[in-house]
């Protein structure tokens, strides 16, 4: 692709990036010329591609698949059903379901009916759902059962019930009003098309909005990387996600097939490998952090694929090298961009692991870039700045929150009347060949598994605790493994005993997605402060966290569960019996901290996907052959572990490989 660069008044390359324009566009990959967007909303293509390609496969989840016909009426019958419960052009649809083919139906109705919609599937915390009926006009949500969020609410919205829909029935009756005048006034596309909640400093939860012509920008520019043929496109992601709608809405733009995994198969590498391999995935968009566990299974994707876009954190040269080690032949390309700045805003397709950093790219076409100063000055190319987003890629701004919208979205620098630039927080610098390199942050925000937290949003909610007087959240880097976050905590008096870690986690699971939960909760007496009188971070990092940990640190063991520095009444599972005694120990050294019970889910006291394996791997190693991996998204607490070890090998011997007969549902 071709971008176009500003010039210093010296005439080096500057700071500041724009896209290029459609006309700019190089051919695809697969040798065909640019696509030129056609007129009309996203709605508007892909109803088109259901006039064309009736009976082209245009969504496949779990047991549903389903035509571009079907899924054009399926979305028509929902949005009579949601229209008729007040769902009105400027006002919002809360789509509270698991990720199903019945979510992305929501989607398309809200954009029928010119609503706007936010997916916040049930496991999300209520504060986010009710910051959403805080900050909007909310007239209906789609969920299955009661939903506590709206437990309490002096006015809530419409509830339609998921439970009480077949999409069969709603193919029905939008077969009788999809091709007819359905009645609904015209939209315009600067109108809100969806809201992503994302993580607030304050603790008060943001909701970015997104006009229906952003996202169409958005959508239209990928050609150049996405490629033009027909595709396949798998999304190792949820619906929550924006991330999600790059891949989504490039393929019912465009005519291709959607592949999404349901929650289970999602958290299931192995699943997920598969479900590539049975339906032949010819693109992957993922997390990187994701992806590095996904290629541990690399035998199992097909070798239809032809692109995996990484995006949502940072790519290293190690995920690229091993991207082409196990994927020969297989194009990889990188995409950065914040949420407020509509899915992604730059892309580095083909990056070269042979570099210290993989560059974030330039921008996608419409979009501009622009590395500045603190006084909103560019500097030179090669000198570190903040980075701006400009161009069509700018979010409406924060829901319901004017102040915050000012202070990230502010007024064009250059006096460009009427444009603004989104303030990414993002520290940047354009290298020599004109690409775009991330740098950190100027803030206390971080990334873990491609959920953007503010660390400041978890130290106000453990300080809504009675028993927590002051809360500092750090982030513990870790090279070959996600990053951990350690909370620190103050007592709230002198007399007061600051709660253990499994009280605190469960108190932060109330208000916090699961990723912003902390692994590790260490009280201290008082918090170390900096020159500066704030607290001093870096030092809290350097003498409190413990090695071993107390209160939850516990260094990684070695295979047998045995973890140096967690014994007597700093560790539970000292206090347990058995296979449970054994398995504890193998957790904390998982985890890297001991402050589970029995009966905790593994996902939510720190584990994912990629501990997963590490967890299988040392009960293999105590075990050989009892426990497979893919029982254990099922087996999530120590209990059922230990239960299922018990029924197999007895109360006390040891497993010998050759007398198991594993259990066939959990074949790899």
């Amino acid at each position: 692709m071709v971008y176009s660069y500003a010039r210093d008044r010296d005439g080096a390359a500057g700071t500041r990036a724009r896209g290029a324009t459609t006309t700019e566009q190089e051919p695809t990959a697969a040798g065909q010329g640019p696509i030129v967007a056609e007129e009309g909303s996203l709605l508007d293509a892909f109803r088109r591609q259901a006039v064309r390609s009736p009976e082209t496969t245009a969504l496949i989840i779990g047991e549903a698949v389903l035509t571009y016909r079907e899924l054009d009426h399926a979305s028509a019958g929902l949005a009579r059903l949601l229209r008729q419960r007040g769902a009105r052009p400027g006002r919002v649809i809360c789509i509270r379901v698991e990720q199903s083919a019945l979510a992305v139906i929501g989607v398309l109705a809200a954009l029928r009916i010119g609503a706007a919609w936010a997916a916040l599937e049930p496991d999300l915390p209520t504060s986010r759902v009710r910051a959403l009926f805080r900050d909007t006009d909310c007239a209906v949500v789609l969920s299955t059962g009661d939903d506590p969020a709206m437990t309490g609410l002096a006015n809530p919205p419409e509830r339609l019930d998921a439970a009480g829909l077949r999409i069969a029935d709603l193919i029905e009756t939008g077969a009788r009003v999809a091709d007819a005048d359905e009645g609904y006034p015209p939209v315009s596309e600067d109108a809100p098309a969806y809201l992503v909640y994302t993580s607030g400093s304050t603790g008060l939860p943001k909701g970015v909005m997104v006009s229906r012509a952003q996202l169409a920008a958005s959508i239209g520019s990928r050609a150049g990387v996405y490629g033009t043929e027909p595709s396949t496109f798998l999304m190792a992601m949820r619906l929550s996600f924006d991330g999600m709608l790059g891949g989504m809405f490039w393929s019912f733009r465009n005519g291709h097939t959607l592949l999404l995994p349901d929650l289970r198969q999602l958290r299931q590498v192995q699943e997920l490998a598969r479900l590539a391999g049975t339906h032949r995935a010819t693109h992957l968009i993922v997390v990187p952090s994701y992806y590095r566990a996904l290629l541990e299974e690399s035998r199992l994707l097909p070798d239809s694929l032809r692109l995996v876009v990484v995006a949502g954190e940072v790519c290293t040269p190690e995920l690229v090298r091993t991207h082409h080690e196990r994927l020969p032949g297989v194009r990889l390309a990188n995409e950065y961009g914040p949420t407020e700045t509509i899915i992604s805003c730059t892309v580095e397709p083909d990056p070269d692991a042979s570099q210290p950093r993989i560059p974030i790219g330039r921008p996608w076409p419409g979009a501009e870039a622009w590395v500045l100063d603190d006084r909103l000055r560019e500097v030179p190319a090669g000198v570190e700045g903040e980075l701006y987003i400009g161009g069509a890629f700018v979010a409406l701004g924060y829901a319901g929150q004017p102040g915050k919208t000012a202070e990230r979205f502010v007024a064009d620098p250059l006096g460009r009347p009427g444009a603004r630039l989104y303030r990414t927080g993002d520290l940047a610098l354009v290298d020599e060949r004109g690409a775009l390199h991330y740098h950190g942050r100027t803030d206390l925000q971080v990334k873990i598994r491609g959920t953007r937290i503010e660390l400041g949003e978890i130290e106000s909610v453990l300080e809504r605790h009675p028993s927590v007087g002051q809360a500092v959240v750090v982030c513990e880097p870790a090279e070959d493994d996600e990053p951990r976050l350690v909370a620190f905590v103050t007592p709230a008096g002198p007399q007061v005993t600051p709660p253990g870690g499994m009280a605190l986690r469960r108190h932060c699971l109330g208000y916090l997605v699961e990723q912003a939960v902390p692994t590790m909760f260490v009280p201290v007496a008082r918090m170390p402060l900096n020159s500066s009188g704030k607290a001093d971070r870096a030092a809290l990092l350097r003498d409190s966290v413990p090695t071993g940990g107390s209160d939850g640190g516990a260094a990684a063991g070695p295979a047998d569960g045995t973890v140096d520095g967690l014994t007597g009444e700093d560790s539970p599972w000292e206090r347990w019996t058995g296979h449970r005694r054994t398995i504890g120990a193998i957790w904390a050294a998982v985890l890297r901290h001991s402050d589970t019970g029995p009966d905790d889910n593994f996902f939510a006291v720190g584990g994912s996907s990629l501990k997963i394996i590490d967890l299988h791997g040392r009960l293999n190693q105590r075990w050989p052959g009892v426990l497979r991996m893919g029982e254990l998204f099922d087996l999530i607490t120590i209990s059922a572990q230990a239960e299922a070890i018990t029924s197999r090998v007895g109360a006390g011997a040891d497993a010998r490989r050759e007398d198991l007969t594993p259990p066939t549902a959990y074949e790899l």
